[in-house]
């Protein structure tokens, strides 16, 4: 089941957030402390959406995702996933794509005249990147981190 975030999920979403850092190439700019964590969950919940992916009671997925206008067309609204995370235990149900819908219709219910979605670098890429051929999307843009 597919569905919003609840206060009740932040243990949950706490934990997700953690395995997303530590698998993901951000981990060395990640903060550490869980208080810090949980309090960057809780204004995600406030100003952004959470999507979770729920299996027999557990969360085994979630999508954070906000709407914006583009900064060069104010007037259209693009809705921009700001972290995507499936157990990997459930990689391969189909819990991501049912995320992704649920965020592409929130985004429509919204007014978004597009959606974006991104995958992270890593050894997986290529599967990720073509889930999301498949549903529609085209690659527009990559991102380059230096640390400063």
């Amino acid at each position: 089941m597919i569905r919003l975030a609840t206060a009740d999920d932040e243990d949950a979403i706490l934990g997700m957030a953690k395995e997303f850092v530590a698998f993901s190439p951000y981990a060395e700019f990640a903060v550490t402390e869980d208080d810090e964590l949980r309090a960057t969950i809780k204004w995600c919940m406030s100003n952004a959406t959470v999507f979770v992916a729920e299996n027999n009671g557990t969360l085994i997925g979630m999508l954070v995702a906000v709407v914006a206008p583009l900064w060069y067309a104010p007037q259209a609204l693009v809705a921009s996933e700001m972290a995507w995370w499936i157990d990997t235990r459930h990689r391969r149900s189909t819990a991501a794509i049912r995320l992704v819908q649920a965020f592409e219709q929130w985004a429509r219910e919204k007014g978004a005249t597009a959606v974006c979605m991104s995958n992270l670098d890593v050894e997986n890429a290529d599967v990720v990147s073509g889930m999301l051929k498949r549903m529609g999307y085209n690659r527009t843009e990559q991102t380059h981190t230096k640390r400063i």
